[in-house]
């Protein structure tokens, strides 16, 4: 495939006559474990995740990608590659884009995250997607506060009956280096 550029937003496209225009296959794939688990991320008041959508085998790399939130059009926090990459092997291409969102939209399961394409196949412009709910968990809910709190009880109640244990043994050393002091001087 061979390409000229005209000037912004012109582009002149020469296809491989032997290879079939392709859709792509779109998928979205949800924020990684380590990511959310970052002890750095969980200091902040509300930290960030990464949602990567994945559009790959389509030919030609004529492609946009688009991300919403619960139907609405997101803009802010998106990152798409500049330019789609072809596989050397199969010689299809790809491309990756990245949403940046919050933890508090992430850990509601009311939300879903959708990943758009719009692929021009030469005549018409095709939309692929792929849609992530978000998630329960992952903050101050009741169940992590009821967690913890048991936690912590425990730890207490480890702490109190190490130190009676600890306090009963030097009791008992001392009770006896008196009592041994003691049948000394008799």
């Amino acid at each position: 495939m061979a390409q000229a550029y005209f000037g912004n937003g012109t582009k002149l496209t020469v296809l491989d006559p032997n290879i079939n225009i392709t859709r792509p296959t779109v998928k979205v794939l949800p924020p990684s474990l380590q990511e959310g688990c970052d002890e750095r991320k969980r200091r902040k008041k509300d930290p960030k995740l990464t949602l990567l959508c994945v559009a790959t085998g389509f030919y030609p790399d004529h492609i946009n990608v688009t991300w919403q939130l619960n139907g609405m059009v997101i803009e802010r926090g998106v990152r798409t590659d500049d330019d789609a990459l072809r596989d050397a092997d199969n010689r299809f291409y790809s491309i990756t884009s990245r949403l940046r969102v919050s933890s508090k939209n992430w850990f509601n399961t009311r939300n879903s995250f959708s990943c758009i394409t719009s692929f021009f196949n030469g005549n018409d412009t095709l939309k692929d997607e792929d849609t992530i709910p978000g998630v329960k968990g992952g903050g101050m809910d009741r169940e992590y506060i009821l967690k913890a709190g048991q936690t912590a009880k425990l730890s207490y109640s480890v702490f109190i009956a190490k130190s009676f244990l600890y306090g009963l043994f030097i009791s008992i050393v001392v009770w006896k280096i008196r009592s041994s002091a003691g049948k000394r001087y008799d």
